[in-house]
């Protein structure tokens, strides 16, 4: 006898856990019934003893496996099991089977498929039903017809595409694959491989507009094209309006796909008019390497990617030094992730959680600069694609910092990636990081890569493995996120070059005096990096002033102003700066206001936030204003303001925790209004 997959999930859960399991934790894994997991031991017991294997023992409401030979347990399970579906991954290919099955989807076809009992089957349903209302669908059900899944059919298409993000892991893809591959040849009666022919059109795409694709590892790209031929092939195709279909028909992107369908037309297995502009969609979100071969360049997000960047500037109260260089990597960015966005086009994003954590106030202002922004489409932005947007912008924020070595650099670090302009950004923001003026850096693709170039290099970081011939002694090859292993690699290809000799004699001088005085565990590595930061800056004069004073601490009346009525904008922002920094402050945002550049952030509905930029100025540093007003101002946007924060800044990052801090107490319920009855007096 063999083992259903369930089952050998429930032998496999038991060995991996090393400990007595109860039997909940099985069931609520399972999502099976106890009368239903009761039969799986049986039948497990049943295999093990013709083993001769051992056994599994219900003791109470625990589960333990005592199995007397292990090793040999696995090879047998290696040789005969296959991929058993946890709960939201079985629900995830229902839904998927009741949308792109060539058969009609029962109760009866679930069971069997899944080898559930009727039951889980029929709780299954009762759980997709409540997913589908979330996505403004329905489950409709009929004796002849089956299952069917009911409402637009591009909200349709985006529910597809989340199910295929739930089966993210090589087992379940394969599954899907599987799945896709069976339906297409039933549909079209053609028994050809589906998916090396969508790999195929992307090929061929690629060729077209003359750049390569970022195509997702697993090939969800070509999933969706499958699940668009099925669902076109079964009469549910996207209506899109004829504005929409007009815009579509412009781009070089659809001439391609057009071409495709109707080399497949001559094969009898053509691609309708209406899901060539869907395919297209698919197919604009996709990253390449460079938008400035195409067509469809356009005013639009042109003019999103420079909405962006002055929401930022002003939230964030800096200036980029390089706005156009910025500009065009958003632009490069934003056309695709418009279209994902648009067509429900998901892009998981595996570092998001690494980038909030070293970028918090950049993501705060991202967040906050996007918010900003009036469209529907950006409304919908997830917290991965807003993690892509804050690389872009704190690698830029650096831009003067690296500007600087730039000069004085002599070495260079060339950085290897597959074609992902972010993450091969992010790799870059961290190791300006850890080496700051000491280096010049490029950034290559892997398929630029010259053997010959390679020793001209202080050091090469590659986010690809390269192949033997491209090996060099001075590369290091890494993840997105530098580990501190490989930043110990890094260090020493520098130190044996002796790139880094600069500072090395006296941080090891320092190090030795440390660990001879210390009675603890010395961080010796981490303690390395940030002298070696903290000398490196210093020659270079990148030092930052520093404030630690919070803003709470700021909320006192000598930092208050209360503004007499009939205080207009204009006089309440020269109040603020001559509050501030005295006449010459107030002279420089008199300059601003008359050229009508000062930089105003409204983030709640009575509290305005004014950047007084001093940078330059004798005595520059961080500090804040706070204007009252019982009336309020007439701000220049056109409404009233009961409190306008004057926010004095010495340089681009050194406000960022006040800024923060201010953002967040009054975002707090109740503080607008404290202040204002607190401070509001004539």
């Amino acid at each position: 006898m063999e083992l259903k997959s369930r089952q050998t999930y429930i032998l496999r859960s038991l060995l991996d856990a090393d400990r007595e399991v109860t039997s909940a934790e099985l069931l609520e894994k399972l999502g099976i019934a106890k009368r239903t997991f009761y039969y799986d031991v049986e039948k497990i017991n049943d295999y093990l003893a013709q083993h001769g294997m051992g056994r599994l023992v219900i003791s109470g409401a625990r589960v333990r496996a005592e199995i007397s030979d292990q090793a040999a347990l696995d090879r047998q399970l290696r040789r005969n099991s296959s991929y058993f579906f946890s709960v939201t991954e079985r629900r995830a290919m229902e839904i998927l089977y009741i949308s792109l099955n060539s058969e009609t989807v029962t109760i009866g076809r679930l069971m069997d498929s899944f080898e559930v009992s009727k039951n889980t089957a029929l709780a299954d349903i009762k759980m997709i039903r409540e997913e589908l209302e979330a996505w403004s669908l329905s489950l409709r059900s009929a004796i002849k017809v089956g299952y069917q899944i009911e409402g637009e059919e591009a909200t349709i298409r985006k529910l597809l595409w989340a199910q295929f993000r739930k089966l993210n892991n090589p087992e379940g893809t394969a599954a899907v694959k599987s799945f896709l591959q069976q339906s297409m040849v039933a549909i079209t009666g053609n028994d050809i491989d589906f998916l090396e022919l969508c790999r195929c059109l992307i090929k061929q795409y690629e060729s077209d507009i003359q750049g390569d694709c970022f195509l997702d590892e697993n090939g969800f790209e070509s999933m969706m094209i499958q699940a668009s031929w099925i669902r076109s092939r079964k009469g549910h195709e996207i209506n899109m309006d004829s504005e929409e279909q007009f815009a579509l028909m412009k781009t070089l992107s659809y001439r391609s796909v057009e071409f495709s369908a109707q080399k497949l037309g001559l094969l009898g297995m053509g691609i309708s008019p209406k899901e060539t502009y869907y395919i297209t969609s698919l197919f604009l979100g996709i990253q390449t390497t460079d938008f400035a071969t195409q067509e469809e360049e356009n005013s639009y997000i042109l003019g999103l990617a420079e909405q962006l960047i002055y929401n930022f500037e002003r939230i964030a109260c800096i200036t980029f030094p390089n706005r156009e260089r910025l500009h065009g990597q958003l632009s490069h960015h934003i056309r695709p992730m418009y279209y994902r966005l648009k067509y429900g086009i998901m892009d998981k994003n595996p570092l998001t959680r690494d980038i909030q954590r070293m970028y918090p106030a950049v993501y705060d202002f991202t967040r906050r600069a996007i918010k900003e922004i009036d469209t529907k489409v950006l409304s919908e932005i997830s917290e991965d694609e807003l993690a892509y947007l804050c690389i872009y912008f704190a690698s830029n924020l650096n831009e003067k910092f690296v500007s600087q070595g730039d000069a004085a650099a002599t070495e260079e670090v060339l950085i290897i990636g597959a074609g992902n302009m972010a993450t091969s950004t992010l790799v870059k923001e961290q190791l300006q990081d850890l080496f700051g003026l000491s280096f010049r850096y490029s950034v290559i693709t892997v398929d630029r890569v010259r053997k010959w170039e390679l020793d001209d290099y202080a050091l090469v970081v590659s986010l690809v493995p390269l192949s033997r011939q491209l090996s060099c002694r001075r590369l290091v090859e890494t993840g997105p996120i530098i580990t501190e292993g490989n930043q110990r690699k890094i260090m020493e290809v520098l130190k044996e070059n002796r790139t880094v000799a600069r500072h090395n004699k006296l941080i090891q001088d320092i190090l030795r005096l440390v660990e001879k005085n210390t009675t603890g565990q010395v961080q010796a590595e981490r303690l390395y990096f940030d002298l070696f930061r903290y000398f490196d800056r210093r020659d270079g004069g990148g030092g930052l002033p520093q404030t630690t004073e919070t803003f709470a601490e700021k909320l006192r009346r000598e930092n208050v102003v209360s503004l007499p009525a009939g205080t207009d904008w204009a006089q309440a922002v020269l109040r603020g700066a001559q509050s501030l920094q005295g006449e010459r402050l107030a002279d420089k945002m008199g300059n601003l206001l008359h050229s009508r550049r000062v930089q105003m952030y409204r983030f709640q509905d009575e509290v305005v936030l004014v950047h007084c930029p001093m940078q330059g100025e004798v005595g520059a540093k961080v500090d804040v204003r706070i204007l009252v007003s019982r009336e309020g101002v007439l701000c220049r946007d056109g409404r009233r303001a009961s409190v306008i924060l004057c926010l004095a800044t010495a340089d681009r990052y050194t406000h960022w925790n006040t800024l923060q801090e201010v953002y967040q107490y009054f975002s707090t319920p109740g503080h607008v209004d404290g202040v204002k009855q607190f401070y509001a007096l004539n």
